[in-house]
């Protein structure tokens, strides 16, 4: 094969896209390998340190405290809180709830996932700040699906948009013994 002008820009346009590749993309990635392999290995050398061990009981039993704060009252379901915090921030922010299904509800490997469909009518602005707070309110679970639909009404000539949420709330489940 004879080096005639072309294959010379070839060669040359390969060998700088080697250099770029390996100067953006693989060093970057070797060097990420390099630090997650020097991390995993002060981990399993801190694990192994009783003093450790011992600390992170403690924090687990602070974390644990403090997430019994957020429990729901016995008393009540965690459907009807639910519906209770959701009427009282659509009337801070002037939002009519038209409809709140029943839960839908699925166990799977000792996980219960119950999904909460409400519909609210009222303007985006409103809607959107409605379910940031749910958002990050997070005794009522984690909001999934939002769709947003604009109606009309043919009668008055006016639009108006509805949103359908979903919110989740995962839950352990106590296996019974077995008699």
């Amino acid at each position: 094969m004879k080096l005639n002008k072309n294959n010379k820009l070839l060669l040359l346009v390969l060998a700088l896209l080697l250099y770029l590749c390996y100067s953006f993309a693989f060093s970057k990635t070797i060097n990420y390998y390099k630090e997650y392999q020097s991390k995993k290995e002060l981990v399993n050398s801190a694990l192994s340190n009783p003093d450790m061990l011992k600390q992170l009981t403690i924090r687990k039993h602070q974390l644990d405290t403090i997430l019994a704060q957020y429990a729901i009252a016995q008393g009540e379901s965690f459907q009807n809180e639910l519906l209770k915090k959701i009427t009282a921030l659509s009337t801070k922010y002037h939002l009519k709830i038209t409809d709140f299904k029943e839960p839908h509800v699925i166990t799977d490997n000792g996980v219960k996932t119950s999904s909460y469909i409400f519909t609210l009518e009222g303007s985006f602005n409103d809607m959107a700040l409605l379910i940031n707070t749910v958002e990050n309110d997070i005794t009522l679970g984690a909001v999934k699906s939002v769709s947003f639909i604009k109606h009309r009404n043919y009668r008055t000539y006016r639009d108006f948009l509805t949103g359908e949420i979903i919110l989740q709330k995962n839950e352990t489940v106590k296996e019974k013994p077995q008699q």
